[in-house]
């Protein structure tokens, strides 16, 4: 008689799938947009689509739970940043760890972005997020290192804009041409010689 796996082992197994799955699934949407076939994600995650449709019985759930994921990093990049006694270099080293680890799914959030940040269901997701950023932000702002005027949702547009100039590059040049644009945006975030905004800062959600 065949013994079976341990409950423990079990649901590590399925953890795994679970990662892999979205992992792959991140992938190929960004490579191929939301229209991509479940049996080339399942085959990149090297797993059976049955295996994929027990753990994710629609596309939409499968697209939704990468959202979540990745608002959950967002709010984890925000919370290790936080460690740095320096409030300027903590909002610092998380818009960059932000922007170099979402420029691998920039091709997901041009499709699935609207979603992200207006469907009610990731709300309490987007506060979490929101209000991560916002104790770096005023962190940062507190120590004279960054102007009042910026609020938390800029943070995230001004990250995004940063992340364009992955889009816009051409074969052949630096795929960290990123950290140049970022860093004219962290300097114009400083409070010397700013001016008064117009409009206001956007609100997300």
């Amino acid at each position: 008689m065949r013994s079976q796996s341990p409950p423990s082992v079990l649901r590590a197994d399925a953890a795994r799938n679970r990662e892999r799955i979205i992992a792959a699934a991140a992938a190929v949407f960004a490579e191929r947009g939301l229209d991509a076939a479940t049996a080339e994600i399942a085959h990149r995650a090297d797993v059976g689509e049955a295996t994929l449709f027990r753990r994710f019985p629609t596309k939409d759930e499968l697209i939704d739970a990468i959202i979540e994921t990745r608002m959950e990093e967002v709010v984890a990049l925000a919370d290790a940043a936080a460690s740095d006694p320096d409030p300027a270099v903590a909002l610092e080293r998380f818009m960059q760890d932000l922007v170099k680890q979402f420029s691998r799914d920039k091709g997901f959030f041009e499709a699935a972005g609207e979603r992200c940040m207006s469907d009610p269901r990731f709300q309490p997701l987007r506060e979490r997020a929101e209000a991560a950023v916002g104790r770096l932000l005023k962190g940062a702002q507190d120590a004279g290192a960054v102007r009042r005027d910026l609020s938390p949702s800029d943070i995230s547009f001004l990250a995004g804009s940063a992340l364009y100039a992955m889009e816009v590059s051409k074969p052949g040049l630096r795929d960290d041409l990123w950290k140049r644009y970022l860093r004219v945006i962290l300097d114009g975030m400083k409070p010397e010689g700013a001016s008064k905004l117009r409009p206001g800062a956007p609100k997300l959600g």
